[in-house]
Formats: structure tokens, C-alpha cells, sequence
């Protein structure tokens, strides 16, 4: 059976095949009324040593299940400026927090979708630390390279700044921004909305004007690449912002726009890929496939508002899951280098 697939930067229909169903079980008659987790107990991660020494910053972005007694478990981390040292110790604090659980009609349950960041920061204060005269002289010999259009020098100076392991918040943004110019001068939308999603402007980003800028990026990358719910979630950042609101007739716009093809009878594509484990992504609509495997998926983890579930996982494996089960996301296990496809599919199909 073939599908209408609509991407929205280019309005294109293209075709993608889905065939074996397997669908989600317990599914509710019923509305319920959930009273959500509230925290008890939240011990702050430790600094790693080695990093405090090298007066190191950085952040994770975690995502955990909290169970029927409050206890925190299947932590994972879903994004990260790279140091392995603090997303260590960012797991090992947060299986330390405890809840009040969270009940549905007086009985305790589940909560599958919890996300926080940590934030390793030096410093008394805000812990932002200006840049180093070592990293400003990549930063400047890349951003000339990006003006006279040398892409090969961009990206060897990009490769050292990477590189550097005593790298500062501010230093991480200012590096990612420039990361994200130079994907945008070659037009490569991935790469752009990869670099952004990693500028940490709750840290080091004072400027409104800046903050404006990256989120506004995001929203249309996020958009044009099929990625509504974290559309959604910066579309509600942006319009918080003073510098916004010259622009909110047009954001409103988009925002009807990706309302409209989610409740359209296309399909919608996001291209995958693995990096490490793992791949994430927040749903849409409750009926979805993972088609065009190359490489090895193994898993498939769906985590909704009070709901889990895991699978295993076959090449153009069809999933639906119950409507009552809300803010759903996936985690697909496989080895690195993967690539494949996640359709969600209109429940009219």
C-alpha cells in the first residue's frame, strides 16, 4: 500500500510503502483525570572532577520514567554538548530523585514523558565565562574563511574548536551558531537545525535579539523538516520574546500551516538516522511505521504521558497507539549509522 508523503519545504508528494501492522493494546473506554508527579526530592549532579579542573561547561538534556512509587528509572539522554563526563554524571543524579507519583482516578501510575536539563556551569554567579584567546583565534580564522566562501578552512577550523575539550558555554555558542551559518551557506537544513538545537540560551545568550534569531531559525527548520512538536514547543518560546512580535502574523501563519498537514490525510516523513545508540523523536498523530531500514534496528521504545511500551523491530513495522494515550515519543535502538524512516500515518489511511 503507498502513501502520500508531504514535506513542507518543498510541498512535494513522494511515496513510501508500509505494510505489517502490529498495534498498541489497552486501550481506555474511558476519560480519566491524572493529577501529574510532583518532585520530593532533586539532588543536583556532582562536577566532575576532571572537567572542574579544567574549568570545563557543559549541559545534558535528559529524558526518564517516573514509576508508580515516585522513583525515577530508564533514563536516557536525548541531548548533549558532547562530554560524556557530565551526561555520567547527569544520569547518576537524576535515578537519586524522588516524586510524589503521579495518580489517575486515585490510583498511582506511570509518568513516561519527563525531560530536564542540567547545566555544568564555573563560576559563582551565572558561571559564563568569556572565551579563551586560543578559541577566538579559530573562531576568527573560520568566520573569515565562511566571508570568502573558503568551506574546506571552515570546516578544519570548526574540527579544532570541536576538538577542544575545555570548551566554556559561551564558547559551545558562539561555536554552534557559526557551525550553523556555515550549514545554512551550503544549504544543508539538517546540519543547520543540528548546530542551533545546541546553542544553550538559557546559558551565556543575554541578547534578546540573539535568542530571536535562533529560535526563529528553528521554527522554520523544524517546520521544513517535519519536526511539528518541536515546532510547537519553540513557536511557544518565540512568542514569549519582545522581539517577536513584528513577526507573530507570520508565525501564526506557519503554525495554522502545520496544524493544517497534521490533520491532513498525507503522511508525514522525518528522515533518521543513528548516531551513537539511539534516536528520538516526539510524535504527531498515534499511527506510525519506521520503513527504508539500512543498517540494524533492534528496538523501539514508546514513551506517552502515562504509558510505555517496547518492541522489536522489523523493516516496515506499523504501530498504532490508543488516542488516549497523549505526548507520545519514540526512542529507536539500532546500530550507528543507521538510516530509516518514520511515516506517521493519517488515521485515515
Amino acid at each position: 500500500m503507498s502513501h502520500k508523503v508531504l514535506y513542507v519545504s518543498v510541498a512535494a508528494l513522494l511515496t513510501a510503502n508500509a505494510s505489517t501492522s502490529v498495534s498498541a493494546n489497552e486501550i481506555s473506554q474511558h476519560l480519566s483525570t491524572i493529577i501529574i508527579p510532583e518532585p520530593i526530592k532533586r539532588i543536583p549532579p556532582k562536577y566532575p572532577i576532571e572537567a572542574a579542573r579544567q574549568s570545563r561547561e557543559g549541559w545534558t538534556v535528559l529524558g526518564f520514567v517516573i514509576d508508580e512509587k515516585g522513583n525515577v528509572s530508564d533514563a536516557l539522554v536525548k541531548e548533549s554538548s558532547g562530554s560524556k563526563d557530565f551526561d555520567k554524571a547527569a544520569l547518576k543524579a537524576v535515578t537519586k530523585w524522588k516524586y510524589q507519583p503521579a495518580f489517575e482516578n486515585g490510583k498511582p501510575i506511570q509518568q513516561c514523558v519527563n525531560t530536564v536539563q542540567m547545566n555544568f556551569r564555573m563560576g559563582k554567579n551565572d558561571g559564563i565565562q568569556g572565551v579563551s584567546r586560543s578559541f577566538k583565534r579559530k573562531y576568527d580564522l573560520a568566520d573569515k574563511a565562511l566571508k570568502d566562501k573558503d568551506y574546506q578552512e571552515v570546516e578544519h577550523q570548526l574540527a579544532k574548536m570541536s576538538a577542544r575539550r575545555t570548551m566554556h558555554l559561551s564558547e559551545n555558542n558562539y561555536m554552534h551558531i557559526l557551525a550553523a551559518n556555515y550549514a545554512r551557506e551550503i544549504g544543508n537544513d539538517t546540519l543547520q537545525l543540528y548546530h542551533l538545537d545546541r546553542v544553550t540560551l538559557d546559558s551565556g545568550v543575554k541578547s534578546e535579539k540573539l535568542k530571536f534569531s535562533v529560535l526563529y531559525q528553528q521554527f522554520y527548520l523544524e517546520a521544513a523538516l517535519s519536526k511539528f512538536q518541536s515546532a510547537f514547543n519553540t513557536y511557544e518560546q518565540l512568542i514569549k520574546l519582545e522581539e517577536a512580535k513584528p513577526y507573530l502574523a507570520k508565525l501564526e501563519k506557519l503554525m495554522a500551516d502545520i496544524d493544517s498537514v497534521i490533520s491532513s490525510d498525507k503522511d508525514i516523513m522525518i528522515k533518521a538516522a543513528i548516531d551513537n545508540d539511539y534516536w528520538y523523536a516526539d510524535l504527531v498523530r498515534n499511527k506510525f511505521s519506521l520503513t527504508n531500514i539500512e543498517g540494524s534496528l533492534h528496538t523501539l521504545d514508546v514513551r506517552c504521558a502515562n504509558k510505555r511500551h517496547v518492541y522489536t523491530v522489523e523493516n516496515n513495522n506499523t504501530w498504532t497507539i490508543p488516542t488516549n494515550w497523549k505526548n507520545c515519543s519514540i526512542y529507536v535502538f539500532g546500530e550507528p549509522k543507521t538510516n530509516f524512516n518514520l511515516i506517521e500515518h493519517s488515521t485515515s489511511s
